[in-house]
């Protein structure tokens, strides 16, 4: 009976420890960009139209990242006054 209590533990050492070393292994950090403010947004049109796509491709990813939400202010406030098609 002892035997086998040895072995469940030993068993249960492994599988602990080896979680422990592939939890290191299976971290992904994102790239870091450098966040832009509204005004540069604003005086970068080429900038700001890129970002928006990308940011329109991953809105559930990117909904809360700083760049999406300072390139979709810039773009408001460049188009704020300015008619717009309503489909």
């Amino acid at each position: 009976m002892s035997i086998r209590k040895f072995s469940c533990a030993r068993n249960f050492v492994v599988v602990a420890l080896a979680s422990v070393v592939l939890t290191g292994c299976l971290v992904d950090t994102p790239e870091i960009e450098p966040i832009q403010t509204v005004d540069w947004y604003q005086a970068h049109d080429d900038e700001r139209k890129d970002t928006l796509e990308i940011c329109a491709n991953n809105p559930g990813e990117l909904k809360d990242d700083s760049n999406c939400i300072n390139a979709r202010e810039a773009e408001r406030m460049l188009s704020s006054g300015e008619p717009r098609n309503i489909w």
